[in-house]
């Protein structure tokens, strides 16, 4: 059986990840050139995850942090910005819709743990760095990996099979194996579902690069370039989230020179860790993604001795 992604047939098939229900109508809301903030928003108060969401996002863009943000107005939408609400929406729809599947070798629930992982290390990394809106960068982070579970739902018996195969090998060889077995691998797949989601070329740039930022050939001390290690951190940060004790023990202090590279200090790095590890914990819960608390991230001066 020929397994080579044809994109274009699977997307009309409507086979590839997508969101559903009301989600879907929200983002379809947002794509408006009529669009009505008050209704957006009337509809975002309706889904009290999205809504809380929204409201930890805008309180990170919020310039006036001696009154934080509590509910969802027409201006809160304004702030945080149609564009990344969109983002938003699919992301969460996606989060929601897809925990389950047929590929019997790929964990969904810690594909979400760690995306979700990811998606609060970048967050947080772009409150530090300000380079980039905070809230597409929540959802960058969130979709960065989307194409592995593209992978999963498309060619479900294939990709189990490649994953039993390539078990212990590097994601460097995975992605070789993708490519090779189905014309698209996880990187690939993820830009071309964002790019037909209308995530700007700023993003999906970063995220085909991130996994190995030395091989994008942006200009040093560029934004794209800052961005790349930016995604980068948040990917190592999102594995250290997911790994054991033991990995844990391992990565840890390799995260110090990943920061560098951002000129992210020891003790920002660290202070970062701590409010990424709680946000993990907390939108965990909310959205039913397994985590579990991370107390050594909180403890600098114990954590990078």
């Amino acid at each position: 059986m020929n397994e080579r992604i044809d994109f274009t047939e699977l997307k009309t098939a409507n086979k590839l990840p997508s969101p559903k229900g009301v989600r879907l109508n929200m983002m379809r809301l947002c794509q408006r050139t009529n669009l009505s903030m008050a209704d957006l928003a009337t509809q975002i108060r309706a889904d009290p995850v999205l809504a809380g969401l929204i409201i930890k996002l805008a309180n990170v863009a919020n310039p006036n942090r001696i009154r934080p943000i509590v509910s969802i107005s027409t201006d809160v939408l304004i702030l945080v910005g149609v564009q990344a609400i969109r983002q938003v929406v699919l992301g969460i729809s996606l989060v929601s819709s897809y925990q389950q599947g047929g590929c019997a070798e790929f964990d969904y629930m810690r594909f979400w743990s760690r995306s979700m992982g990811m998606a609060c290390a970048a967050q947080a990394l772009a409150g530090a760095v300000r380079i980039v809106p905070v809230a597409e960068m929540f959802s960058c982070g969130l979709l960065a990996g989307i194409g592995s579970l593209g992978l999963a739902t498309v060619r479900p018996h294939r990709y189990g099979q490649l994953l039993r195969e390539q078990e212990g090998c590097t994601i460097a060889d995975l992605t070789r194996a993708e490519g090779a077995l189905f014309g698209f691998d996880h990187l690939s797949l993820t830009v071309a579902m964002m790019a037909d989601w209308n995530i700007p070329r700023l993003f999906t740039d970063a995220v085909l690069f991130h996994e190995a930022p030395d091989g994008a050939t942006f200009a040093v001390g560029s934004r794209q370039s800052k961005l790349v290690h930016m995604l980068h951190l948040a990917a190592f940060i999102a594995d250290l989230c997911v790994a054991s004790d033991d990995q844990r023990q391992i990565l840890l202090p390799l995260i110090v020179p990943h920061a560098a590279a951002l000129d992210i200090d020891h003790d920002t790095i660290a202070s970062l860790l701590t409010q990424i590890s709680r946000e993990w914990v907390e939108w965990g819960n909310v959205l039913q993604v397994p985590t579990r608390a991370l107390p050594m991230l909180g403890e600098p001066g114990a954590a990078f001795a």
